[in-house]
């Protein structure tokens, strides 16, 4: 569990970093379903297209800080929340409702069945997080079998996200997975799970070339790095953080923007701070209809 922090003026609590997340998201989706679109009408020489493109790419960037928060709460949400079972049903129907949505704003159609939305990938983090923790504690006496078990949960946690399709596919469970394993101090079953997870990433349902493997194995070398390099850091949550995003960082340089959380989360203390309750769970479908409706009315697609 997080460890609270002295209480100062600088102090972020949860609401305030879920707030912090809601503002990213929002800001990537309006630059994917917006400027995107926009740019696609330009030549790629045209000044036009190079005005539309800047602010995207710095939409995008600070875009980036949203997920791993989201995952951060995740793995909070297993300690904190009165039922995971509740919780867990929560995200799936968010789940359900946001798919047309998200495929409107990413796909232009009503039902795309090959990509599913975040909430997926969040739901498939969290049951998986509740399995491992739940083998952690009730398998103490044979060792060997409680890591063999709590393996192979992690690894059919991810490797569930990457056959479903769901955004961020295996590396968005496996995200959550490492948070949750800083968090415990599991450092060098961080670093197993990361070897198992990025290798179902690297081979599930694509077409592996020279490059792909090469950058596969760069990845996973760095992740794993990453990881012992986070047994020097004092604070939990940054520790956390660094663990995170260097796994996302596997899909796509740009996530290293996210580091900034390393920074924000030293000072998370821990307090649930103003209830943003449902506002925060159906803000995501309501925000993407918006954008979605707002592109279609200006003929963006």
């Amino acid at each position: 569990m997080t460890k609270s922090l002295k209480k100062t003026k600088e102090t972020f609590n949860r609401g305030n970093l879920k707030m912090i997340a809601l503002f990213c998201m929002t800001l990537d989706h309006f630059a994917v379903m917006i400027f995107d679109s926009w740019m696609k009408l330009y030549d790629k020489t045209s000044i036009e297209y190079a005005l539309i493109s800047t602010p995207m790419i710095a939409f995008r960037l600070i875009g980036r800080i949203a997920f791993p928060i989201f995952c951060f709460f995740i793995v909070e949400g297993l300690f904190h929340t009165r039922s995971v079972f509740k919780y867990s049903l929560r995200l799936l129907l968010l789940a359900f409702i946001s798919e047309v949505p998200f495929d409107m704003v990413l796909k232009h159609t009503f039902w795309d069945i090959h990509y599913q939305n975040v909430f997926w990938t969040l739901f498939l983090g969290l049951i998986t997080i509740y399995a491992v923790d739940g083998i952690f504690k009730k398998i103490r006496s044979v060792k060997a079998l409680r890591y063999i078990l709590a393996g192979l949960t992690a690894v059919s946690g991810i490797y569930l996200a990457e056959f479903l399709g769901t955004d961020y596919g295996s590396i968005g469970v496996l995200t959550i997975v490492l948070i949750y394993l800083i968090g415990e101090e599991q450092y060098l079953f961080a670093a197993i799970v990361n070897v198992l997870g990025q290798t179902i990433e690297l081979i599930s349902f694509k077409e592996s070339d020279i490059l792909k493997i090469v950058l596969g194995a760069f990845s996973i070398v760095a992740v794993s790095f990453a990881i012992y390099i986070c047994r020097r850091i004092t604070n939990v949550n940054s520790r956390k953080m660094l663990a995170g995003v260097a796994a996302l960082s596997c899909l796509n340089f740009i996530e290293l923007s996210a580091l900034i959380n390393m920074k924000l989360f030293e000072y998370y203390d821990g307090e649930k701070g103003k209830n943003i309750g449902w506002f925060f769970y159906f803000f995501y479908p309501a925000h993407l209809l918006i954008l979605a409706g707002f592109a279609k009315l200006v003929g963006l697609y």
